[in-house]
């Protein structure tokens, strides 16, 4: 009778704890984003980093801005990139045409969940627009240590800001949530939001800092600092093997706000 009473409780726990350790399959996600280390797509078609620049164009439509080597979509909340290759084709009689920009594979996408609308960039702490502090922010921050603006104060503070059309941050940021690796990824979730979601999926890395500011401090996986790039941290060139790339998949915070993600498309040699 003991014997049984033992075995019992040995299969009971057995089961506990093995549904305890079971890693839950992801769930699918109403999402126009998909991404895994061997593909991105968008509304179920596959976005083709590495590919010339016009078959974006006709899966996204028309860009509305091309800032600091990004072509922008305003109204989608994305950015993407394109290899000019400039050492071998600046004396191209075609180069920074129409007809050239569109032959030029495509080699990153950021899909940014912030703008200088937003509170971290009014403050002026984005990673491309530093410093660029809106007119609503100096006042506060003015009133708060000294009296109210002269209008003639005001006047020459509005004409020193850079108009928003110089930034990369597009006019209107995304909102919908993207799927990572079947993990969700959107708007106003902090790291540990989003490690948290990923370690409900079978091998899936937490995102880490990935460490490249050359301050001499090795901080690589840190998961407390507050600005900068984050990733997985393992080596991702062996997961597609009969591909000739990869997909480096970075999210940048700043100030503890989800600025972007970022996918970029890198060619290797086998």
């Amino acid at each position: 009778m003991r014997n049984n009473t033992v075995l019992i409780f040995l299969l009971g726990f057995c089961c506990f704890y093995t549904q305890c350790q079971t890693k839950e399959p992801p769930k699918p996600m109403d999402t126009e984003f998909t991404i895994t280390p061997c593909q991105i797509t968008y509304k179920g078609k596959e976005l083709p980093l590495g590919k010339p620049f016009k078959e974006w164009i006709k899966i996204f439509g028309e860009y509305n801005r091309f800032v600091e080597g990004v072509f922008i979509w305003d109204t989608l909340g994305i950015g993407a990139t394109i290899h000019w290759d400039a050492a071998k084709y600046y004396k191209d009689p075609d180069y920074n045409t129409r007809s050239f920009i569109e032959s030029r594979p495509t080699i990153e996408l950021y899909i940014f969940f912030v703008n200088l609308d937003s509170k971290v960039g009014q403050a002026g702490k984005l990673q491309f627009a530093w410093q660029r502090k809106s007119f609503e922010f100096i006042e506060k921050d003015y009133q708060s240590i000294k009296e109210p603006m002269s209008e003639e104060l005001k006047k020459r503070i509005i004409g020193r800001i850079e108009p928003k059309e110089k930034y990369i941050y597009p006019f209107t940021p995304y909102t919908q949530t993207v799927n990572l690796q079947g993990a969700p990824v959107k708007s106003g979730m902090s790291l540990n939001e989003v490690n948290k979601e990923r370690s409900k999926i079978k091998g899936l890395e937490k995102m880490g800092y990935w460490d490249n500011d050359g301050d001499w401090s090795w901080d690589s996986g840190s998961t407390t600092i507050k600005t900068g790039e984050f990733r997985e941290q393992k080596d991702h060139s062996s997961i597609c093997p009969n591909q000739d790339y990869w997909y480096y998949i970075t999210l940048r915070y700043s100030e503890g706000e989800l600025e972007y993600l970022k996918i970029s498309y890198e060619l290797y040699e086998k």
